[in-house]
């Protein structure tokens, strides 16, 4: 064996330190691994979840004009009936007119 070959304490103490850095920095390159991992889930996930968001306002907005369509329609469609209505009423009281001016010339007649 050659004098080289024996490890001095002073070597070892610096081997053994020198292991107990790298594996510090190993182990703490391995969370810092995990950690990114989670950070990197948790911003698909959120992504997907704007995503989504961003579909349901899509669908909203794509149906609003529909609505307003419809809103439209039924505000036409009771106007007409207010109107309808208002006309029937005004036939009703000429009718009434007519009704009470026939039992008028009816009550003329005598038999």
């Amino acid at each position: 064996m050659s004098v080289n070959a024996v490890a001095t304490p002073c070597q070892m103490l610096e081997t053994d330190g020198l292991n107990e850095i790298v594996s510090t920095i190993a182990t703490a390159i391995e969370e810092q691994s995990a950690t990114t991992r989670e950070i990197s889930s948790n911003v698909a996930q959120a992504s997907q979840g704007v995503g989504g968001a961003s579909n349901n306002v899509a669908q909203n907005s794509a149906v609003a004009p529909k609505i307003a369509s419809d809103i439209e329609e039924v505000t036409h469609a009771t106007k007409e009936m207010s109107d309808s209505s208002s006309q029937l009423n005004q036939s009703s009281q000429e009718l009434s007119s007519l009704a009470d001016q026939l039992d008028s010339m009816v009550g003329r007649f005598k038999i």
